[in-house]
Order: C-alpha cells, then structure tokens, then sequence
C-alpha cells in the first residue's frame, strides 16, 4: 500500500483533481497514519494561516538595497583567488602535502639503496655487521657464510 503523505497539501487546498482527490480520500478512509498526518498537516497549514501578515519594507528600501550590492561587488577582490572556491583550498593544500610527503619518502628509500649498494662492500665484514649492534646472531651467521653461497643457486 502506497502512502498518500505527498497529495496532503493539495488535497486541503483543493488543488487536486476530482478523481485523484477519491483516490486519496479512499486511502485515508483505511489508513490511520495517514488521516493522523493530514490532520497534523491541516493544523500546521492553519496555525500559518493566523499569521500576521509580514511588515512592508520601508520606503527607499529596493533603492538602498541595490546600491549596497553595488558597493560590495566593487569592494570585492579580483583575481583568481576570489574565483577559487575557498572550500577547495584545504583540500587542495592536503592533496599537496600528501604528495609531497610520497615524494620524500621515495626519494628516502631510493638514497637508502644507493647507500648500501654503494656500501655493499662493507656488509660482507661479519664483523663490520656484528658492530652494528641491532643484528641479530642468526644474520651474522648468513653474512659470514656469504661466500659459500655465491656459487650456490
């Protein structure tokens, strides 16, 4: 079952057509969510309707209005910051950092291989590696065996 809760307005103003408004009033009939919100629609539309009525604006006031437009629009910066949304500048700022920080840490790792390639020499010393200190004993072990290994697959 379709609920009726868009044709309520038209249906208390009147605007609806003779054979939509029975088909709306034939679904109202059976559906007590919907009368419960046609009646709450009615009274809000009534309530509005005890309004009074909104204060004419002063005389000179249309006038007044534009020439502050004007002065706004002539005080207001040129360039292609002003034509910049201003909400797509923090975004574009962080996209800016994000690749910054992508592009050092890959030129980072990048001079880290071309130090130990160019040191490579100096890692083949067990006892070089052991001075290091944060090596474990098992990998000592592997770099004072390496020259077995080179003729190994």
């Amino acid at each position: 079952m379709t609920h009726v809760g868009e044709e309520l307005t038209a249906l208390i103003d009147g605007a609806l057509a003779p054979a939509e408004r029975e088909r709306v009033e034939a679904h109202l009939a059976a559906c007590a969510g919907c009368r419960a919100a046609r009646d709450r629609t009615a009274a809000a539309l009534a309530a509005l309707d005890r309004l009074p009525a909104p204060p004419e604006p002063s005389p000179g006031f249309e006038q007044r209005f534009y020439a502050r437009l004007a002065r706004q629009r002539a005080d207001a910066p040129r360039g292609a910051l002003r034509r910049l949304p201003w909400r797509f500048l923090a975004p574009l700022a962080a996209a800016g950092a994000a690749a910054a920080l992508v592009v050092g840490v890959g030129l980072r790792e990048r001079h880290r291989q071309a130090f130990i390639a160019d040191h490579l020499d100096l890692f083949e010393s067990p006892e070089l590696v052991a001075s290091v200190g944060d090596v474990a004993p098992q990998d000592v072990e592997v770099v004072a065996h390496l020259d077995e290994l080179e003729g190994t697959p």
